[in-house]
């Protein structure tokens, strides 16, 4: 035991990100691009959210980029990308992505691409 109370400076950093995402490492969405924009829905009263997520509520309260939340939030950008996917699937907030981000390559091609010119 290391004598640190939780929450304090110095507790596992592991720790704390999988009690807020639940264990879980991927977000239910496909779309939350670094870029792609997120903003609440003004109309919708968040009803006994936790507090990671409320505090990820409350800075989309204008359009803010994925990254950006990250960065104001001080949360993991996987941790930001999984709870903001449960505030969108909640109907609490939504995304915008660019015309480009729709049209890039996903990330399965772009390995595939890269395992063939490794292999040449």
């Amino acid at each position: 035991m290391s004598g640190v109370p939780p929450g304090e400076p110095g507790e596992s950093s592991l720790i704390r990100p999988y009690s807020v995402t639940g264990g879980r490492t991927r977000p239910s969405r496909s779309d939350l691009a670094l870029t792609s924009q997120v903003v609440a829905v003004p109309s919708v009263d968040p009803v006994e959210l936790d507090p990671e997520p409320a505090l990820l509520l409350s800075l989309c309260a204008r359009p803010v980029s994925v990254a950006e939340v990250a960065s104001r939030s001080g949360f993991a950008l996987g941790v930001v990308r999984i709870l903001l996917a449960d505030l969108l699937d909640q109907g609490y907030a939504v995304v915008h992505s660019s015309e480009w981000e729709k049209r890039r390559p996903d990330a399965a091609t772009l390995r595939s691409v890269l395992e063939r010119i490794r292999a040449l």
